[in-house]
């Protein structure tokens, strides 16, 4: 039997702009839950910053964490070469899979409190990575060990940069805005709300 391929093509396939569309019409969206009252506030912590410093990070990581359901950990203490990675994000250089390994070896092992983080330092080129958006990308069939590769995460990147290019997402994208009270979302950011909010309802 032929091993599944998962990864950008079918991403693209399952999930079309179509099926965002549905999607997006059928959630709802509760402004008062603390994740988007928190949300404009993080990402101005950074967008304040000319440049991210080991302090920035040990706050940023943490009150990243404060979206997730586990304590926070650092399991290196490689600090000079994440503060590099993180203000070369910051500028909009996507890291390499070896880059996004040394991210999430720091920050609790885990790319998807790596991939919050991110989204943070630039809401623009990065997205939120978790178990809910895999599902969501391969018909439930998420688990740790597909979660935390960061092959998998940069698909999901293409994906966002491909979905968002669409002639349709325009209209995707200023209906969800609609629905919050808390400031501007980026493109990429609403696709992952859209997915998150989906798979929330079917949980």
């Amino acid at each position: 039997m032929k091993k599944e391929q998962i990864g950008l093509e079918s991403f693209k396939e399952k999930v079309t702009i179509e099926i965002l569309r549905q999607d997006a019409e059928k959630i709802y969206i509760a402004n008062n839950n603390s994740d988007y009252i928190s949300y404009p506030e993080f990402l101005k912590y950074f967008a304040d910053l000319e440049t991210i410093t080991k302090h920035d990070v040990i706050i940023g990581i943490n009150f990243s964490y404060g979206w997730m359901p586990t304590m926070f950990d650092f399991r290196s203490d490689n600090f000079n070469e994440v503060v590099d990675i993180l203000n070369r994000a910051k500028q909009g250089q996507i890291p390499t899979e070896t880059e996004l390994e040394v991210l999430k070896k720091c920050f609790n092992n885990s790319l998807v409190g790596t991939s919050k983080l991110l989204h943070f330092i630039n809401p623009n080129k990065f997205t939120i990575w978790d178990s809910r958006v895999l599902g969501y990308l391969t018909n439930h069939k998420s688990n740790s060990y597909r979660l935390n590769k960061p092959r998998l995460y940069l698909d999901f990147l293409e994906f966002c940069k491909y979905i968002t290019s669409q002639s349709g997402y325009n209209e995707i994208h200023n209906s969800i805005l609609k629905k919050i009270n808390h400031g501007e979302m980026t493109k990429y950011r609403t696709v992952e709300l859209i997915i998150y909010e989906t798979m929330k309802k079917e949980s």
